[in-house]
């Protein structure tokens, strides 16, 4: 019962991470895109302004494609971990009644 228990917390867990691990790839993404950005309008001579707006636009297109893709596949992975805890879900709550009134 603990086993279950403990296989549904583990699975919550790393499905969370995942998203975070999401997150935090798609900032980085995103602050790649930037950094980019940056250079290109300085190696820009005249019109470095509408240089810049147009690649930040870009970058910042791209790094929203590329979170909301990593986004995806952590929720898929979460939603896959949370089907399987549920089938164990109805069992854990059986043995932690039948433990604790002994029914």
């Amino acid at each position: 019962m603990n086993e279950v228990i403990g296989t549904i917390l583990e699975a919550e867990a790393r499905a969370e991470e995942i998203v975070r691990a999401a997150q935090e790839e798609a900032k980085n993404i995103l602050a790649e895109g930037e950094r980019a950005a940056e250079q290109v309008s300085a190696e820009a001579n005249g019109s470095r302004l509408f240089s810049r707006e147009q690649t930040l636009a870009a970058a910042q297109q791209s790094a929203d494609a590329r979170y909301r893709a990593i986004l995806a596949e952590g929720e898929r992975a979460a939603e896959g971990f949370r089907a399987a805890c549920a089938q164990k879900v109805p069992a854990a709550a059986q043995d932690v009644l039948q433990k604790v009134f002994g029914a």
